[in-house]
This record gives C-alpha cells, structure tokens and sequence, in this order.
C-alpha cells in the first residue's frame, strides 16, 4: 500500500529517534556495569534522561504515524467503501431499467392481445355500412323517369384492418320507410328488390393502415327512397 509523505516522514524520524535514544541507553548501561565492576559508584548522567526523553519522542511520533496510517486505511477502505456502493447502485439502477423494460414489453404485448382479440371478434361479428338513396329523379315528365340504364350507382364499402382476411359479405336493401328488420332484408348480388340491386361482386382497396371492401349497388325506383347495406366478416 502507498503511503503518504506526511507518514514516511514520521515513521523515518521515529525510527532514527528510537534507534538512537536505544543506543544511548545501551552504550549508558554499559558504563555503569564497567564502573560498577570496578568498585566504582555509579554516575547518573543526563545521557540516560536524555535517551528516556528520546524513547518518549520516538513512541510519540511513532503513534502520530501509526494514526496516520489507520486514517489513511479508514480513507482508503472509506473509498472503495464507496466505490462498491456506486457500483451496487449503478446495478441496482440498470436492473431496475431492465425490469421497467420488461414490464412495458409485457404491458405492450398483453395491450396487443387484447387488440387483436377484440378484431377478432370484431371479424366473427362483421363491420356493416350503410348508404340512403333518394329515390331516382331526372327531371318531369314521361322522358324523365328513371330505367335500370339509367340507375343511380354507388359503392357501399365498409372498413377492415389492413391484414385481415374477408370470410364473407352479405347483402341487404330495404325502403327508407320501412319497418323491416334487416335480417329479412338480404339478398344475393343481381337479385332484383324493387328496382334496385347489388352488381358484380366485391371488390377490395387499401386505404392507408386500413382497407375498403365495397360492393356496387344501382337504383331506379322513382317512387321510394332505400337504403343499401353490406356486412363484411373476417379473420385474422
């Protein structure tokens, strides 16, 4: 592990003070055993105070050093600490995404079943359109009344997804001022129903993210008003 300057430095002092203040007390023990063993009353001299005072200072600087030390690993274990807990939260965060993701891919997909489910039964049901017709006028008098080469001609076209597959249409065509219900009402493409009848079968044609399936439709009764409608059924 690096250490930094400040604690070098004090660790350095503290051993050159102790090795010396060891020395001294070393070398002043010494004397006193020769002297002694000569008969001779020991000498207390300032070098043993001294050499204590030096051992003080050495221990003290030593334990600056040592405190140094510790803070320097507190900071350092403080930092990759800190380190983990980024990761452990930049983890967390991109779990949390993923699962955010998910749960939209999953909130999506179900949205989407649903979608289709409903089409479906949609489809199985059938998209109906509806067309009034005035009753055929052109003009007064004899000349003027209305021949099936002279119909009124439209297109009756309901709407179905894009994708979808037509299973069936059936025709219907009653009088504007009737009461008949529509299931009496049907007929086949070139029945005749009171001057009036579907022609030609259906035909299909997109219409952006949609498409028409229409079937043609001619008028000629100068009397009453009808109406003309189609049910179109598919899958998908």
């Amino acid at each position: 592990m690096n250490l930094s300057d400040p604690v070098m430095a004090a660790l350095i002092g503290a051993s050159a003070t102790f090795a010396t203040a060891l020395f001294q007390l070393l070398a002043n023990a010494r004397r006193q055993a020769a002297e002694r063993a000569a008969g001779k009353p020991a000498s207390r001299k300032s070098g043993t105070w001294l050499s204590i005072f030096g051992l003080m200072l050495a221990a003290a600087v030593g334990g600056y050093a040592f405190s140094e030390y510790q803070s320097f690993r507190d900071r350092d274990d403080e930092k990759r600490l800190r380190d983990e807990m980024q990761t452990s939260l930049r983890d967390i965060g991109n779990a949390a995404v993923r699962l955010e993701r998910a749960g939209l891919q999953r909130s999506d997909q179900s949205d989407m079943d649903a979608m289709l489910a409903a089409e479906r039964r949609r489809g199985m049901d059938g998209v109906a359109a509806v067309v009034d017709l005035p009753a055929c006028q052109f003009g007064t008098g004899p000349s003027a009344a209305c021949t099936e080469a002279r119909a009124i001609h439209v297109a009756v076209c309901a709407i179905i997804p894009l994708t979808a597959t037509v299973t069936d249409v059936q025709l219907f065509t009653r009088a504007a001022d009737t009461a008949q219900s529509w299931a009496d009402a049907k007929v086949q493409s070139g029945q005749d129903a009171d001057s009036a009848k579907f022609v030609d079968t259906f035909y299909e044609r997109a219409q952006g993210d949609a498409k028409e399936v229409c079937q043609r439709f001619v008028h000629w009764n100068s009397q009453k008003p009808r109406l003309a409608r189609i049910l179109v059924k598919f899958t998908i």
